[in-house]
């Protein structure tokens, strides 16, 4: 593994277990036994290493910019796939407003990456809608559901923490099993028939 790779994983290892605070430059060398000089060759500074672990998240969650889910079981995969993920980079939305708030770079990529997700969101939406899976007569529904899904699956880890519930793997897709019963509300019966598959 290179070095800048091994600097990542460190860095990863010591935000999840602790927090970006109190994982120094210093500190994430001298866990890998290399000289701060050796990691600033490769990361001015701890903004670019949240910046590019979040680049090696977001490239995991999302391998395919463009993808919308077509069905509910592949719907339901896509969320699956998100909570594993989440769990693996879970400082990041853990302290997301705090690291958007340090770092005007990562805040600007975020909002893009963001808003393209939701518009992914809405046209899924009305994709299942149009299929007779969803009963989403008005516009401003898809548009309410779709802010739902994103607060759901981007501020699920600092709720639980302001609730004072244990942090693990389990947790966090508490999240997704709410995202879920948000979207049962509008299923038509076709689209509970299809859930209901997915369920056995």
């Amino acid at each position: 593994m290179k070095t800048k790779e091994r600097i990542l994983e460190t860095a990863l290892a010591l935000f999840n277990s602790a927090n970006t605070q109190a994982a120094t430059t210093n500190h994430i060398a001298s866990a890998m036994g290399i000289s701060p000089g050796n990691l600033h060759y490769h990361y001015k500074n701890r903004e670019e290493i949240i910046f590019a672990l979040y680049e090696q998240m977001h490239q995991k969650l999302f391998p395919d910019a463009s993808f919308i889910p077509q069905t509910l079981p592949a719907l339901n995969e896509q969320h699956k796939q998100f909570a594993l993920i989440s769990w693996e980079y879970r400082f990041f939305y853990r302290e997301l407003f705090f690291l958007l708030s340090r770092d005007a770079n990562l805040k600007e990529r975020f909002k893009t990456d963001n808003l393209a997700y939701k518009k992914r969101i809405e046209a899924m939406l009305f994709d299942f809608h149009s299929k007779g899976w969803m009963h989403l007569p008005l516009d401003n529904m898809i548009l309410h559901l779709s802010d739902t899904i994103l607060l759901f699956l981007q501020c699920w880890q600092p709720f639980l923490e302001s609730m004072g519930e244990p942090m693990d793997a389990y947790a966090i897709t508490g999240g997704i099993r709410r995202i879920e019963g948000s979207l049962r509300s509008f299923l038509t019966p076709e689209g509970l028939r299809i859930l209901a598959t997915l369920e056995r």
